[in-house]
């Protein structure tokens, strides 16, 4: 029995309509409804791709077409937490256990993504879940498969992760990086996000 399942995003069509591997994370997810308390539908988006826009030109948070493609399929609304901040995977991880782990006390998690992010998200949530000062937390990790093979931009991310994760030690570190070093979420970020292009195959696995 999970207290949650997280399911991490992974770039969004329109309003209503979500990409192969993110609708097979949130499958894999519905999977485990009697197995689990909660379901958190993890991103707002990604600082790399405009976000989609509703009939009243309003931004659509890709947690919330998450969330409603969980509806549409028999979820109920009530069980269904969402992260409408984060940006990339390690923005996922600290959400998580931030904003919902922490406070509602959800130890027993199962983070569900793609075959090919979950070495780097292992990585990033194994790392940023053993930061909190006492070991209570239960990780599990499920994988769906896609034909997505993983990319040299995926393993570089996961190399400069583990580089960089050496020098983070506490929670403290770790808001330190995301609040002042990291470009999605300091205070140079723009709604732009940076200045780097991205090809189509990258926007296609742009979750970092």
């Amino acid at each position: 029995m999970y207290d949650a399942v997280l399911i991490l995003g992974g770039s969004y069509i329109d309003q209503n309509t979500l990409p192969s591997w993110v609708q097979s994370r949130l499958n894999a997810a519905i999977y485990q409804e009697g197995k689990t308390e909660l379901f958190i539908v993890l991103s707002r988006g990604t600082p790399h791709k405009p976000p989609v826009m509703d009939e009243d030109d309003f931004a659509v948070d890709e947690c919330t077409i998450m969330a409603n493609y969980l509806i549409d399929r028999g979820i109920s609304n009530t069980k269904i937490l969402k992260d409408a901040w984060s940006f990339d995977t390690i923005g996922n991880a600290y959400a998580a256990l931030t904003m919902h782990a922490i406070p509602r006390n959800l130890r027993r998690l199962l983070v569900i993504t793609s075959d090919f992010h979950m070495p780097r998200t292992k990585a990033i949530f194994r790392k940023v879940f053993s930061l909190h000062p006492l070991d209570i937390f239960k990780l599990e990790f499920l994988e769906t498969e896609s034909s997505l093979s993983i990319s040299e931009k995926e393993t570089r991310s996961l190399e400069t992760w583990i580089e960089r994760s050496k020098s983070i030690h506490t929670l403290m570190d770790l808001h330190d990086f995301i609040f002042t070093k990291h470009d999605a979420y300091n205070s140079k970020a723009s709604n732009k996000g940076s200045t780097v292009k991205y090809t189509d195959k990258d926007m296609q696995m742009y979750c970092v």
